[in-house]
């Protein structure tokens, strides 16, 4: 472990002498006003576009709300960053079986699509047969994973938060609108994300999307599961008891109709997780992605409310849990 900072981060009478060390506060965060200009007043031009669109007004004050949540946080000094567990090894192994299955079963669903089995034609089964008990039981394995496994271990072993918050659904208005080019993005926010807080036991700031994606994902691999099973008692001759029990939805519509739900519902999965991977292997969240694999991240901790007083983790101890969802 190393020593704590010896006071607020930025301080003027601290032994770096270059000049910005010696510019006033307001000064150096000249970059990061609430109301999202910035030193060519850009910001303040964009706002005024939002402000002048139905509702504008709205998400001008919603933005300078969020923008001083996080200000105080581009004050953390790069310097004093440290290794912070971020996964736990159930985390990330179940992670990527899940990744594994995904593949699997779409792929095998794909098969199922376009009736070309190639390489899957093995022996004496035919490719429809092996790619049949491929889908089904890599898809049980999915919904495992995906509705049991990587929730305990997302939300009771390494204690990330599983419940959209007000404040993250404001925090989601204002990213898309930054997204498209309306509005600056949140300053402080990518240093909230990185920052964990010890009094809270928590990690300050997580990306709205990366959680609104796992509430997409169990949705429709819920979806999946229920018209999956139904399918499955359809076509059985006669399907083992908790096959049939998993399966109550059969008969509540036709066939066809049962299958093109579970298309859709694969489609709006295979989407969801798109845009999942795009956020996670942007430029600036490389760090994230790379703790899925090695479960740290280079962060900081704060004492409750004191985000200008922080200290690096080199080695993560008993009291700092995991936390967070990804992705810029």
């Amino acid at each position: 472990m190393t020593d704590r900072a010896d006071g607020p981060v930025g301080r003027a009478d601290r032994s770096d002498d270059s000049p910005d060390r010696h510019r006033s506060g307001a000064d150096r965060r000249v970059s990061a006003r609430t109301d999202g200009g910035g030193p060519t007043g850009r910001g303040d031009d964009r706002l005024g576009v939002v402000e002048r669109l139905p509702g504008g007004s709205a998400a001008v004050s919603l933005r300078r709300e969020v923008a001083e949540r996080y200000e105080p946080y581009l004050g953390l000094d790069p310097e004093e960053k440290g290794s912070v567990r971020r996964w736990g090894l159930g985390s990330i192994v179940s992670h990527w079986l899940l990744v594994v299955s995904m593949i699997v079963v779409a792929g095998t669903g794909f098969l199922f699509w376009t009736g070309w089995y190639g390489p899957l034609n093995v022996g004496i089964w035919d490719g429809y047969q092996t790619s049949f008990y491929l889908h089904t039981w890599g898809g049980v394995v999915l919904a495992v994973l995906a509705l049991v496994v990587f929730p305990f271990y997302h939300r009771v072993a390494d204690g990330h938060r599983l419940v959209v918050s007000v404040d993250q659904l404001k925090e989601e208005i204002v990213i898309a609108l930054s997204f498209v080019g309306l509005m600056a993005y949140i300053p402080g926010y990518k240093n909230a994300r990185r920052t964990y807080d010890e009094d809270e036991g928590e990690w300050v700031g997580y990306h709205p999307m990366q959680t609104v994606f796992w509430y997409v994902t169990w949705g429709f691999v819920a979806v999946l599961t229920l018209t999956g099973f139904a399918l499955w008692v359809e076509i059985a001759s006669d399907p083992a008891w908790w096959i049939a029990v998993l399966g109550f939805t059969q008969g509540w519509a036709t066939y066809e109709t049962m299958l093109l739900l579970h298309l859709i519902a694969t489609f709006w999965v295979i989407a969801a997780v798109a845009i999942h991977a795009y956020f996670a292997v942007m430029p600036g969240n490389v760090d994230f992605l790379r703790s899925m694999v090695v479960g740290t991240v280079d962060a900081w901790t704060v004492d409750g409310d004191e985000p200008d007083r922080a200290k690096p983790v080199d080695e993560p101890g008993p009291e700092t849990p995991s936390g967070g969802v990804d992705d810029d």
